[in-house]
């Protein structure tokens, strides 16, 4: 009944939620509104900071005056700026310092006085209880010296620390307070043996910093400085020059203007209207293509997230793009439209979502492209083109490097598209050489971003792409060299089920990749303890045999667990992680299960759930394989030069024992499915089991008893019966897991 209830309440949790994806569109549709529209504003307006007046501008009213807070809070910024840093003195770390000081020459005193120890022990107790490096003259001359002279030295030593202390040691003068200290003694009266001994002393001390930054004191000040400045008054007469022609527009200058009532431009709001009009259309088609055609994209909340992530960044940074002005020539510099990395954003949707959403969504991104730069056609068609180039150039994409290959695509049809658009509009060819240059340099820009982009898109949204998974493939990753090194037999094991397993998703249309990374890494939990597990033994005992089949199951079923949390410590993808965790199911270990019951004085008392893996069921196609692989694998170990009937009869059992267990219920795997699987799995066992010849030298040596099983916890007896009974070993389920 709990199971039940977990069931429908996981059910529940993957019902996709209409709202939380309309609330992430509406969202992206703010955002996106409030980007494009940075540049409508200042366009309405005559009087703006930073545009150059095309007329002089006089006031007309009677003479005044106004508070300018611009120049007021100026001019207390400038008065903070001289507010010079406030130091506290905290005293507690010379009372600390003088305490150490004193506990020393207490010490001192103490072995000075105590002739029961012998001289040579004081000396290296001395040695070791004192700060610095003293020779045995020095300690000798400390144990000789008389009260008097000690305690002179001792109070000269607190007195000039004292003074030291008391005008501030910071953290970055410790060493300059040291030779303070040291110059200080040089002139005491001492003699040179007390003096010689008090600076190999003082080397020795450690000195702590009392003087500190008081950011508190420090703010206060500078408040008090600010408040001191009083607020700037601008007098004004009447007729007076506000602004000049010609002259750019400065903040005063428009603070100024709305003070004495001359700013009066309002931004018109029927723009704004517009803009967010058909933002919004253009965010719910897309919402509508997610929901109607890409179903499981939509579905998943962090994959509208992550569609609103990238349109949005790519969105802001061609708005920065946009204010760039590098040329007074006007048609010049528009050509810097031409730069913007919308095929950046393709690239990123097509490898870490969609290929046909990214369609979609780069000629959304055109659309803005346009908006942005005053409805101009070209820049639209330039940044649709190039989109549709890094679109086409990563549809097989398999590693970072090909990225390079796409900048080069996106470049050549930037070039192109520029090129003609110019000779169509009868464009300078200058001009037209300069679009080409920016196009070019669009192609290697777009490249960049994405290939930078990508890593940290794929961790933030935990998202599998090709080319993680083929990094994680790689069998030089540090855990599948550790399983080599430590867990040998595991390791082959697990390369074996990845052919298996991989062969087998080719030939249902699965995640092939997804299916051979994961069972590579399948059992890497038995890192832990690979002795434990019969394929790491080799011609050692099995410790099974000698342990009670609950704790053997305790044991066995351990390494899932333990192998998911060694891939989340790795930072591997849920995806993989999830393959993992499922790759038993919820099977039975018969082999300790029916060991329990025959120990056992009453069988009935042994629950066949407590032999069974406690973990959820295969909920995907990519699961279900790497379990079937798993188990046909190391059942197909077992038997030794079975032949094809044997090695045929074996995986039908077995498929056909993990259904009737129940373990394929919860994935999508049809009964046409399980044909092509069991068909794809005999091809590659068909080929590892081949027949061999058998050579004279070879047959001696069998003859006489000598040949060496390369599976050593398994008697010929067993085996032989093993081999000769296919049936058993699936009902036993995976050797290498007993």
């Amino acid at each position: 009944m709990i199971q039940n209830k977990k069931k429908a309440l996981s059910k529940r949790k993957k019902t996709p939620h209409i709202w939380v994806k309309m609330l992430i569109l509406a969202v992206f549709a703010l955002f996106c509104t409030a980007i494009l529209a940075i540049d409508i504003l200042p366009a309405q307006i005559t009087s703006q900071k930073g545009e150059v007046a095309d007329k002089d501008i006089f006031y007309r009213g009677h003479n005044t005056e106004y508070i300018s807070n611009l120049k007021t809070e100026k001019v207390r910024t400038e008065a903070v700026a001289q507010v010079e840093p406030i130091f506290s003195i905290d005293e507690s770390v010379l009372t600390h310092l003088l305490a150490n000081i004193n506990y020393d020459f207490a010490f001192m005193e103490s072995l000075r006085n105590n002739t029961v120890i012998e001289i040579e022990n004081r000396l290296i107790s001395l040695r070791n209880a004192l700060p610095g490096e003293y020779t045995n003259e020095t300690l000798q001359y400390v144990l000789e010296i008389d009260f008097n002279e000690m305690s002179n030295i001792r109070r000269s030593l607190r007195e000039i620390v004292s003074t030291v202390y008391e005008q501030g040691v910071r953290d970055d003068d410790l060493l300059m307070a040291k030779d303070d200290i040291a110059v200080l003694l040089y002139r005491t009266r001492l003699s040179d043996e007390g003096l010689s001994f008090l600076l190999d002393y003082l080397n020795g001390l450690t000195l702590a910093a009392n003087e500190f930054f008081n950011d508190i004191a420090t703010e206060t000040a500078k408040q008090a400085a600010k408040d001191a400045v009083p607020e700037v008054v601008i007098q004004v007469q009447k007729d007076e020059m506000l602004i000049s022609r010609g002259a750019v527009i400065t903040a005063e200058q428009i603070e100024a203007l709305q003070e004495l009532g001359m700013y009066s431009e309002k931004p018109s709001y029927s723009l704004y209207g517009g803009l967010l009009a058909i933002v919004v259309l253009l965010t719910a088609l897309l919402g509508l293509y997610l929901y109607f055609y890409q179903p499981k994209l939509f579905a998943e909340d962090k994959s509208v997230l992550l569609l609103g992530v990238i349109l949005l960044l790519i969105m802001l940074l061609c708005r920065l793009i946009a204010f760039i002005d590098f040329s007074a020539d006007a048609e010049t510099s528009a050509q810097i439209g031409f730069l913007l990395p919308v095929a950046a954003a393709s690239m990123l949707i097509a490898v870490l979502l969609e290929r046909n959403l990214a369609f979609f969504s780069t000629a959304i991104l055109a659309v803005f492209v346009s908006i942005l730069f005053k409805s101009n056609a070209s820049y639209a068609l330039v940044a649709f083109g190039g989109g549709l180039a890094g679109i086409l150039s990563t549809t097989r994409l398999n590693q970072r490097s090909q990225f390079v290959s796409a900048s080069i695509f996106i470049a050549l049809t930037n070039v192109l598209l520029i090129g003609g658009w110019g000779l169509l509009n009868n464009q300078n060819f200058s001009i037209i050489g300069i679009g080409m240059v920016i196009g070019l340099f669009n192609g290697v820009l777009s490249a960049v971003l994405a290939m930078g982009i990508l890593p940290f898109l794929e961790s933030a949204f935990s998202v599998t792409t090709v080319v993680r998974l083929l990094e994680f493939s790689n069998l030089n990753h540090p855990l599948l060299k550790r399983l080599m090194m430590e867990a040998p037999g595991t390791y082959n094991h697990c390369v074996l089920v990845g052919n298996l397993a991989e062969t087998a998703a080719d030939a249902i249309g699965a995640n092939a990749l997804l299916v051979r990374v994961a069972s590579y890494y399948h059992d890497v939990g038995k890192l832990k303890r690979p002795y434990l597990f019969i394929e790491n033994q080799g011609l050692n005992d099995n410790p099974h045999d000698k342990l009670q089949p609950s704790l053997s199951v305790m044991i066995i079923t351990s390494h899932v667990r333990e192998g998911v949390e060694m891939l989340r410590q790795a930072r591997f993808p849920e995806e993989i992680i999830s393959l993992v965790e499922q790759h038993h199911g919820t099977g039975l270990l018969r082999m300790f299960y029916k060991k329990a019951q025959e120990q056992s004085l009453d069988s009935s008392l042994i629950r066949e759930e407590d032999f069974r893996y406690p973990y959820s069921k295969p909920q995907s196609k990519e699961a279900a394989l790497v379990l079937l692989a798993d188990m046909t694998q190391a059942a197909a170990q077992a038997l030794k030069q079975a032949a094809k009937g044997q090695i045929e009869e074996t995986v039908h059992n077995i498929i056909k024992g993990r259904m009737e267990d129940g373990q394929l219920l919860e994935c999508p795997l049809t009964f046409q499915d399980m044909q092509l699987i069991e068909e794809a799995f005999l091809r590659v066992l068909s080929g590892m089991n081949h027949s061999r010849l058998v050579y004279p030298e070879q047959m001696a040596k069998e003859s006489r008893g000598n040949s060496v099983d390369i599976r050593p916890n398994y008697n010929q007896e067993e085996l032989a019966k093993r081999s000769s009974s296919s049936t058993e070993i699936a009902a036993q389920g995976s050797p290498l897991d007993h």
